[in-house]
């Protein structure tokens, strides 16, 4: 999906010094779809659909609402519901908590109401 840990080659592995070239890690992703690897600036200006073949990208939430919601026009509110394990699955507390400090989000779900 993302080439975002694409490494730097190690100088003894390459046999030709003047071939070695640095990729800066977090500038290109891969589509999953035509499998090029693309700029990632050149993604978000296309708004997150790939130039080559027009597969579209995740795209956080709160970039989707600004490209598609007139400013001033929503107003979000919390649900303050409570995460519950009715499957209790293994761990399901502490990805929980990686997913909310990964995304920074609460919840899975953007709820709002219409502002004039």
């Amino acid at each position: 999906m993302v080439v975002d840990k694409i490494k730097k080659r190690e100088v003894s592995s390459v046999k030709n010094k003047k071939a070695n070239i640095d990729i800066p890690i977090g500038k290109w992703i891969k589509c999953d779809k035509c499998n090029e690897i693309i700029y990632k600036e050149d993604v978000r200006k296309n708004l997150n659909i790939c130039p080559n073949c027009g597969h579209y990208f995740r795209m956080h939430i709160g970039k989707r609402l600004e490209l598609i919601i007139d400013e001033g026009t929503y107003k979000r509110f919390d649900l303050n519901i409570d995460t519950t394990n009715p499957l209790e699955l293994e761990d399901y507390e502490k990805k929980l908590r990686a997913l909310r400090e990964k995304t920074g989000l609460e919840e899975a779900v953007s709820s709002g109401t219409r502002e004039n």
